[in-house]
């Protein structure tokens, strides 16, 4: 099996901090692209996440900088003085992707907005990802995933349980999704950069995609569908969880109700709900799902897991087990599809991490490089832009660090 990578000879300077826009270069990094992390001399402030999820964070073993920073390559520069402004002119006139989730303002205050970019490098793709967007009265607001994509979106409180509490988010959820769109624009972008020799501009934000995520709901509210919704009063009761004899829930997703109510009601047992009008169509289902669910959830009580999935696979009907995090470590489906992989620490230890969810031809895991440390590869960046040995020990100069 071999691994591919439709990236190569992409050259992508990442100037990100925190999760998203780290990810989304990871994900090109893992597609094929050289990608050179340019962040401040104290090293930016994703390297030490770690520690806020309770793991190490250091030279040896940084779990969530290898999540995020695999494969790159590290250039600490300080962008505020003219010679370090210098470096990263000749390193954007070698690129073909900026990339950035800096405040629009901040860009622009170190010259490298989106305007005198495309003025000085019109070949550049410029791809920033925003927390709410370029314009609006919250264009400039500090925007993490818990607020922009989860709060101001309406999921951390209609995803819960009847709207009683605000969802506590997972970390970084909305980060990893809106990499995804962000990745996807870039390589959109790419390919026009292909044929026209042209920069674009490429945009996303968090509170775009968490919209974006949560648009069938929209609609759906939208068109007089209120939600938060309670798992007792579904939509539809053949979309839903219930408690199995063992303990264990089980997620049925049936979306064709009409198709799979009378398969089951053969399944559990009930062909006498057939003809009951209060279920047989999704609208009187609606209307009356609590009493159905009081049904299934008093027939799922009655068989383990196991025999409801045996029962469910031999029907063609859609579930699977609701699993903590902690199950899917050793889930076969992931292990065999290459969704969580075996890396070495630089400690010489065996770790896992979660892998790139687009892959190429035969969808292996790309190799993994660990995360870079802090200014690992200054020297060799340096010289492939024609920096002599002088001119790099005059640029880390203890007394004006220029770069690290």
């Amino acid at each position: 099996m071999s691994f591919h990578q439709p990236l190569k000879g992409i050259r992508v300077i990442d100037f990100c901090t925190h999760g998203a826009g780290p990810a989304a270069c990871k994900m090109l990094a893992d597609w094929g692209a050289e990608v050179i992390k340019v962040e401040p001399l104290e090293g930016e402030a994703g390297r030490y996440t770690s520690k806020v999820l309770g793991m190490r964070a250091d030279e040896l073993d940084n779990p969530h900088a290898e999540l995020i920073n695999a494969n790159k390559k590290s250039l600490p520069l300080n962008l505020k003085h003219p010679e370090g402004k210098a470096v990263m002119d000749k390193l954007l006139a070698s690129a073909n992707v900026f990339v950035s989730n800096y405040r629009i303002r901040a860009l622009d205050k170190l010259g490298i907005g989106w305007e005198e970019m495309h003025a000085k490098h019109p070949h550049i793709i410029w791809a920033v990802l925003t927390g709410f967007g370029l314009y609006g009265p919250a264009a400039n607001n500090a925007g993490f995933d818990t607020v922009a994509f989860w709060a101001r979106s309406g999921a951390m409180i209609d995803f819960s349980e009847n709207g009683e509490l605000p969802l506590t988010p997972p970390f970084a959820l909305g980060d990893f999704t809106t990499a995804c769109s962000l990745a996807a624009g870039i390589a959109a972008a790419c390919y026009q950069q292909a044929k026209t020799g042209q920069g674009e501009r490429v945009v996303t934000s968090l509170y775009g995609q968490g919209l974006w995520a949560n648009s069938a709901v929209f609609q759906a509210v939208n068109h007089g569908n209120p939600w938060p919704k309670s798992r007792k009063l579904p939509d539809s009761p053949l979309r839903n969880t219930y408690r199995c004899k063992d303990g264990t829930w089980v997620m049925m997703g049936t979306v064709i109700y009409d198709r799979y109510f009378p398969v089951v009601c053969k399944m559990i047992g009930r062909e006498d709900l057939i003809s009951d009008e209060r279920f047989n169509t999704e609208a009187a289902a609606k209307i009356n799902s609590r009493a159905f669910v009081d049904i299934l959830d008093e027939v799922f009580a009655t068989k383990d897991y196991d025999e409801w999935a045996k029962l469910m696979t031999e029907n063609d009907i859609a579930y699977d087990r609701v699993n903590h995090i902690k199950d899917t470590i050793d889930d076969p489906q992931a292990w065999e599809n290459g969704f969580i992989y075996k890396y070495i620490t630089r400690e010489g230890k065996e770790d896992l991490v979660v892998g790139t969810p687009v892959k190429f031809g035969d969808c292996v895991p790309a190799p993994h490089l660990n995360a870079p440390l802090l200014g690992e590869h200054s020297a060799e960046i340096l010289k492939a832009l024609g920096y002599s040995e002088d001119q790099i020990k005059a640029l880390n100069d203890a007394q004006t660090t220029i770069v690290r």
